[in-house]
């Protein structure tokens, strides 16, 4: 039989990469961008310095917003990326710890593969570590009673808030959190998303942030109305209210001054038809996106109806939801039925007198953070902090669990997998072991970035873990202590969440061991010589002195 000649499957124009080479590949990439963000791990965390194109500069500690922001291309890096967002949608924090977590677990994976060991094998070893491993959390975790809950709350807010906004307002700012998640508690649930609103003073000093029962607005006011309503009827237009239009391209003509007064009067009727509309309905305040001009703010003063200046969707929507007042885009068709209530609006007429409040709204019960700073990037800081606090706080309060802060659940974890690798036997034990190992990097890395000695601390951490489970690394002391004597507590679900986010990430990548990538082609087809740029349309261009 004669021989044919080499099969060709694959488009050659697609760049394969298979077996090791892939894996290795795609563990450097998820090892860079652990790289990008470990230095910011811990209350002693460095922060990265982040300019867009616009040249709007930012600093922040925050794992979830720099991988956000930075850019990122390569296909496993956007893995590791999205296992920082699904932290930061289900716990609201440990975005570093599980970038962290997930580049240690493929580190130990890539030494194994070396020595041998097939990821298969890694896989399967890692699921039974990451059992495990949820199994030890559980016996490190401390119960939560009604009784010390708001003492816990605190101490949670605190300790997530510790290296993201100055030290010296971190209680302070862990208290507006603790009373705004109380507001919004309903049944056990923190609606941390919708409830819980953050308004951003710039030019004030931090010490002055505080919490509104209900909804606090940067508008100001257009009329003279009361600068307290009780029981207010909330009106929302989504709309300016404007006259009857004529056609498009039409001329009107008047032949004496008399028919021209007639027109500006008839439109005033119309305007003032409109406002009276809502008034009718029960209107006694209106917020609205468009300016409200004219005979329509005229009416409104004189029924002493509360009139906002002009305020964007989004604060708009707010109101809508915390009052249930509808969103109203044809004032000809206002009803009673699309007003909102509350127990009480009124004018702040302090500090230049821009802010509005609408207490006690009908439809939902809302708290509003007021966040103070000197300058945009302070104020940016501080609610980055007031954000993880809020909902470290959350998990607590729906969980009713927390363990250990300063690197202690880990090291538990950590020290209790290496004492049940040995039972496993076959290539189980040497993969729960490294398991472990990877675990360990978390409080290593805490006190690397404190500035401390890795080797020793670790050392009398695990030493004195086989004490006390609740011994970790206070790094502003530069010693191990008990963490809940010091204060120093975490959220149960964000240490569950690293664990189970981080284990899924790595054993994504080490199911990957063929890569097919499209090249890349730059290359321009040829334009038709009607299409040159020699030539107008088939037509030669016209010459210096025909342009002239």
């Amino acid at each position: 039989m004669a021989k044919t000649g080499p099969i060709i499957v694959l488009d050659p124009g697609k760049e394969r990469t298979k077996g090791n080479d892939a894996l290795f590949m795609n563990i450097n990439a998820a090892k860079a961008v652990a790289g990008l963000v470990q230095s910011t791990f811990g209350p002693k965390g460095m922060d990265k310095m982040l300019i867009d194109k616009m040249g709007h500069v930012s600093m922040t500690n925050d794992g979830a917003i720099i991988l956000k922001d930075i850019g990122i291309e390569h296909p496993t890096a956007k893995m590791i990326v999205e296992v920082a967002r699904s932290m930061e949608s289900t716990a609201g924090d440990g975005t570093t710890g599980s970038v962290i977590f997930s580049a240690a677990l493929l580190d130990k994976a890539e030494k194994l593969v070396k020595k041998g060991i097939h990821p298969s094998a890694i896989v399967k070893g890692y699921r039974i570590a990451e059992a495990k491993a949820l199994e030890l959390l559980d016996r490190s975790v401390i119960d939560v009673s009604k009784e010390n809950r708001a003492d816990i709350l605190k101490k949670v807010a605190m300790t997530s808030i510790t290296g993201k906004a100055p030290d010296v307002h971190k209680e302070l700012l862990a208290e507006l959190c603790v009373k705004a998640a109380e507001i919004v508690e309903e049944d056990g649930f923190v609606d941390v998303r919708t409830k819980i609103i953050r308004v951003v003073e710039l030019q004030r000093r931090v010490e002055e942030s505080e919490v509104i029962e209900g909804i606090a607005l940067n508008t100001g006011v257009l009329s003279h109305a009361p600068k307290r309503i009780e029981n207010p009827k909330i009106a929302l237009l989504d709309t300016e209210i404007i006259a009857n239009k004529t056609k498009t391209g039409a001329i009107m003509v008047v032949s004496s001054p008399e028919e021209r007064q007639k027109i500006i009067d008839n439109e005033r009727n119309d305007l003032t038809a409109i406002a009276k509309i809502i008034v009718d309905a029960g209107a006694t305040a209106v917020f609205s996106t468009k300016v409200v001009r004219g005979p329509v703010l005229e009416y409104f003063e004189k029924h002493n109806v509360f009139v906002s200046r002009p305020m964007e969707e989004k604060d708009i929507e707010n109101v809508s939801y915390a009052t249930g007042a509808k969103i109203v885009r044809n004032p000809k068709e206002f009803t009673e039925s699309d007003l909102g209530g509350a127990d009480l609006l009124e004018r702040d007429t302090k500090n230049g007198g821009g802010k509005t409040f609408i207490r006690g709204g009908h439809n939902s019960t809302v708290a509003t953070l007021v966040v103070r700073g000197e300058t945009l990037q302070h104020a940016d800081s501080v609610d980055t902090a007031l954000d993880d606090a809020l909902w470290v706080i959350k998990s607590v309060i729906e969980d009713g669990k927390i363990v250990a802060g300063g690197g202690a659940s880990e090291m538990a974890v950590a020290l209790g997998l290496s004492a049940c690798a040995p039972k496993a036997g076959g290539y189980d034990q040497r993969v729960i072991a490294a398991y472990a190992d990877a675990l360990e990097e978390l409080p290593k890395t805490l006190i690397r970035n404190g500035g401390l000695d890795v080797i020793d601390l670790s050392l009398a951490l695990r030493a004195e873990q086989t004490k006390n489970k609740n011994a970790g690394v206070d790094v502003f002391a530069g010693k191990v202590t008990d963490m809940l004597e010091s204060g120093i507590v975490d959220p149960y679900r964000v240490k569950a969440n690293t664990i189970k986010a981080a284990t899924e990430a790595a054993i994504m990548i080490l199911r990957i061991d063929d890569m097919l990538r499209a090249t890349i082609t730059r290359d321009i087809p040829d334009a038709p010589p009607s299409h040159m740029a020699a030539s107008y349309n088939g037509m030669a261009p016209p010459t210096m002195n025909e342009r002239r």
